[in-house]
């Protein structure tokens, strides 16, 4: 005969700080990659691709992460890069992040490849907006030609990122505990 298996508090404790720590390695992968990819990109029109605006919103929009805190790091880091004021890109991915946040319900029957075009095609734009507002564009490229490029890399990059992120979490162990198995 074969027992039922019962997990103790402390091995249910441990494999949440475990699951914890996997998650947060993860994350600063994700956001080290993020950067990176955003510098590599060629610009079109001017414009990059803003990968850690689509990573904040991606956070942002599953259930399970503590958003907030990885859409600051992003903002930050993207500040951070580009030599610019402090609280720049961090307001920014913040309201694009929260704005993901609300914007769940009414991409649940979307493809995640779908939500990710259409979430980084509003963002790329609105962030053209918001550097021109604080003055911290480069000069040489106009900024009606920037809006109009930046939705294209975005498009293909919020698809891409909306898209692996999921498989890529399940296979870090996002997902939480095993199910126990009943003996038969």
């Amino acid at each position: 005969m074969s027992r039922l298996s019962t997990s103790s508090p402390s091995k249910t404790c441990s494999f949440a700080v475990q699951t914890r720590a996997v998650q947060i390695c993860f994350t600063l992968l994700c956001l080290v990659a993020a950067a990176s990819m955003q510098e590599l990109l060629p610009s079109f029109g001017g414009a990059k691709a803003p990968m850690l605006v689509v990573y904040a919103m991606y956070a942002a929009s599953r259930p399970a992460h503590g958003w907030v805190p990885v859409a600051a790091a992003c903002g930050a880091f993207e500040d951070a890069l580009n030599g610019i004021p402090s609280l720049c890109c961090t307001c920014f991915a913040l309201l694009a992040a929260t704005a993901a946040y609300f914007a769940r319900p009414l991409t649940r029957g979307m493809p995640p490849a779908g939500a990710g075009a259409v979430a980084a095609m509003i963002a790329a734009p609105v962030h053209e907006l918001w550097l021109s507002s604080w003055g911290v564009l480069p000069p040489g490229c106009p900024l009606l030609v920037r809006f109009c490029a930046s939705a294209l890399p975005a498009a293909a990059a919020g698809a891409l990122a909306f898209a692996f992120l999921p498989a890529a979490e399940a296979f870090a162990g996002f997902g939480g505990p095993p199910p126990e198995r009943r003996a038969r």
